[in-house]
Order: C-alpha cells, then sequence, then structure tokens
C-alpha cells in the first residue's frame, strides 16, 4: 500500500501537483493525504505564545481550511474519477514543515508532493518559499516538486543526476524503482565527468543502482562541462525529451559539484519537468 500526502495552499498549481499525483501513483491500494497546514496565518507573539486575538481565528481558519479541502475533494474526484475512498483530508493548525513530519510518521507516508508557485522560472528564485523550506528540512521521505500547471506526461525517460561518490539509499529509492516498473521507463544516469577519470567506486556504485533497479533499464551518460553543473544538467534534459529529474538530497554535506551549486536551487524549471527529490542515506 502506498501513501501519498499532497500539501495544498489551494493554488491552481497545488491542485496540479495533486492530479499529476493520481496520474502517477496509479495502484489500486493507494491512499491520497490532501493537507493543509494554516499555521502561518496565525502569529504568535513576542513571546512565541498565541495571544487571545491570535487564539480566536483558529475555528474560523480551521473551518475555511475544511470546507476548502472538502471542495478540492469534490474536484479531483470528478477529474480523476477516483473513488471517493482514496482520499483523506486533514486540516491542520501546524506550520507546514513541522505538520509535514508529523503526518509522514502517523500515516506512514511514503512520499510528499507539492507544487510550486510565484516564482521566475529557476529554482533560485523560489528560494524562501514553502517547497524550498521543505527541501531544506530533509525530511525522511521522497519529495516529489510538480512545477507550475504540468501537465500530465507519462515518465517513460528519467533521468537521474548523481555524482556516483557514496552509497544510495536504496530503502528512499523504492519509489522511483516502482515507477521506473509502473510505465515501464529507462533511467539515464547522468555523471557530470569524463568516463577515463571515474573511479572503481564510482562504478560500483553505479552497478549496484543498475543491479538495484532489476529489469528496469538503466544507461549511464558523462555529461563533462565547462558550464555550471545544473546548467548542464537542464541541457541534457532538453534535448533528451527527459519526462522526470531525480536526485539525492544531502542536508549537511556537499558531495562534489553538484551540490556545492547546489543543483538543487539553480536547475531551470523552465523546462517544465516534475523534480524527484530522495533523501540520501545518512
Amino acid at each position: 500500500m502506498k501513501n501519498i500526502l499532497i500539501a495544498t495552499d489551494f493554488s491552481k498549481e497545488a491542485y496540479c501537483a495533486l492530479y499529476y499525483a493520481t496520474r502517477l501513483f496509479q495502484e489500486e491500494n493507494t491512499t491520497f493525504y490532501i493537507a493543509n497546514f494554516f499555521g502561518e496565518k496565525i502569529h504568535a507573539s513576542v513571546y512565541s505564545l498565541v495571544n487571545e486575538e491570535q487564539f480566536s481565528k483558529i475555528p474560523r481558519l480551521k473551518q475555511d481550511s475544511e470546507i476548502a479541502c472538502h471542495e478540492i475533494f469534490h474536484h479531483i474526484v470528478r477529474d480523476t474519477g477516483l473513488k471517493g475512498d482514496k482520499f483523506q483530508l486533514i486540516s491542520s493548525e501546524q506550520k507546514l514543515v513541522d505538520g509535514l513530519q508529523d503526518v509522514i510518521d502517523s500515516k506512514d507516508i511514503d512520499v510528499v508532493v507539492m507544487g510550486t508557485k510565484d516564482h521566475k522560472g529557476t529554482l533560485s528564485s523560489i528560494a524562501g518559499t514553502n517547497t524550498t523550506r521543505v527541501i531544506n528540512k530533509a525530511l525522511n521521505v521522497p519529495v516529489l516538486i510538480v512545477p507550475r500547471e504540468l501537465e500530465f506526461i507519462p515518465p517513460k525517460h528519467i533521468a537521474f543526476a548523481s555524482e556516483l561518490i557514496f552509497e544510495f539509499n536504496f530503502e528512499a529509492m523504492n519509489i522511483l524503482k516502482k515507477i521506473a516498473q509502473s510505465f515501464r521507463s529507462e533511467i539515464t544516469v547522468i555523471h557530470d565527468g569524463e568516463e577515463t577519470q571515474t573511479t572503481k567506486r564510482q562504478w560500483h556504485n553505479y552497478n549496484a543502482f543498475k543491479e538495484y533497479m532489476d529489469g528496469v533499464p538503466v544507461s549511464l551518460e558523462f555529461s563533462s562541462s565547462h558550464i555550471e553543473v545544473s546548467r548542464s544538467i537542464a541541457e541534457f534534459i532538453k534535448h533528451n525529451k527527459i519526462d522526470m529529474l531525480c536526485m539525492e538530497y544531502f542536508k549537511h554535506s556537499a558531495p562534489g559539484k553538484i551540490f556545492r551549486e547546489p543543483v538543487v536551487e539553480k536547475i531551470d524549471r523552465h523546462l517544465s519537468f516534475p523534480f524527484l527529490i530522495l533523501p540520501a542515506k545518512s
């Protein structure tokens, strides 16, 4: 059984992410948790206590959140034809990041899905937004970012960007494997470097990745260039018709050039591909 958590602020972008998730995870035993966290609307006092005026807002905010969640629920059932019992609604007075972590723990969530909004076409332009706050929190489950109002395209070609330096977190990578198996996808590992300079350790990690994918076609593409790594990856995706980008995210370390830039904040989003971020092995 898969449990998918979709964070919503009731924007068009959030609904697009929800719809994309219902198309991507089509298994019969999937439950979609549609969650709105309105804690940011409750302003704490200088003593970090919710004052009486702010406290009085909570019932109204919760009612508004619940009404909006039910409206989203009716729309997604209508638009997808899925049964209503595949969806669960959550209206929480917690702030986004803390609320996400609590739901992840209590509902055994497999992946968090988010949309993006109010940015100018690059990940760097959404710095400080909800999306980057969630990425930087380094949740212990994968995070799928669906840019703008992206239409669903089956992910037949998936790019996995990696420097192949560290062992992979195969537990977190299970979601990538399931997606690839479901859509009979091909995965291209994009490695920024030259084949002649690839170490035995990197070849070992690549072969371990390939073995883990078990039946999914996997190839290795060397992308050595003098431009920044994020641009190199974006150009590869643009010219090779990639449907999804995936990579691991290291919270406390900066392995290689990819995360020194870091690519997570610089890859151009005008290319409009979904971005699957996997928690790295601790």
